[in-house]
């Protein structure tokens, strides 16, 4: 088995054999390589270049990164992040301070006070007393999460009997 080289010996065939594709033998290509030429047939005309193979391969190619270091896309905020970051943000939804109305991200696994409320009243909060908008709030965004966790579950089922009919 070919490893994923940074630049393979590539080997040209004068004739239509069943291990190549556009006059490029797969004997000196990793899987990958092989991939990415049967995939992209718009690659044909510029196959014909050894440096423009050399070049795509060195573009394309895997590399050894560990899984704590990759950078994943968040859709929900259109940005790149770590895995960590990434498991955060899909733990905290969108809420308003139970205080201030200011828009805040709350937790949806922790149903402690300051998860209602903006850090910048945090202060203001006491050990021994709750304010009632702070419990109203809590009330509201456990329903919201009951909801948000029902919608989920009927499309996941909804997928699933999809994907056993076919």
């Amino acid at each position: 088995m070919a490893y994923n080289n940074k630049y393979p010996k590539i080997r040209r065939t004068g004739g239509p054999n069943p291990r190549n594709r556009y006059g490029v033998c797969y004997d000196g290509l990793s899987l990958q390589q092989r991939r990415l030429l049967l995939e992209n047939p718009i690659l044909k005309e510029r196959a014909q270049s050894d440096q423009f193979l050399h070049i795509l391969f060195e573009v394309t190619r895997s590399r050894h990164v560990q899984h704590k270091d990759k950078y994943y896309y968040d859709w929900s905020t259109d940005e790149f992040m770590q895995i960590e970051e990434l498991k955060e943000s899909y733990d905290t939804i969108d809420w308003n301070c139970a205080i201030s109305g200011e828009p805040i991200r709350s937790n949806i696994n922790n149903f402690d006070v300051k998860n209602f409320v903006h850090p910048n009243y945090w202060d203001s909060l006491s050990e021994s007393s709750v304010d009632g908008r702070i419990l109203e709030s809590s009330l509201k965004f456990r329903e919201h999460i009951k909801k948000l966790l029902l919608n989920q579950q009927k499309e996941f089922i909804n997928l699933a009997r999809k994907n056993s009919k076919q």
